[in-house]
């Protein structure tokens, strides 16, 4: 994941995910990775995501979250 800009972060309560900041629509952003499954780290490049799109500043959501039948799926749009 890190050849694609992304790395691991976590919350305090132990939950852990891909993040990457991006620009999105001239807003300084942020994207979160997840299974789709546990809301934790995709196991596997096989297994469903899910992508969700933050303000950066605010912490708002920019997009709906997005489902992807797999990690590796994503990646092919990258």
């Amino acid at each position: 994941m890190a050849d694609y800009g992304f790395s691991i972060s976590s919350s305090c309560s132990g939950l852990e995910w891909y993040k990457k900041t991006i620009k999105h629509k001239d807003q300084d952003a942020f994207i979160i990775i997840t299974g789709n499954e546990d809301s934790g780290l995709p196991e596997s490049l096989d297994d469903p995501i899910l992508v969700e799109i933050y303000d950066l500043n605010s912490g708002n959501e920019l997009e709906e979250s997005q489902s992807f039948n797999s990690l590796k799926s994503y990646l092919d749009t990258l």
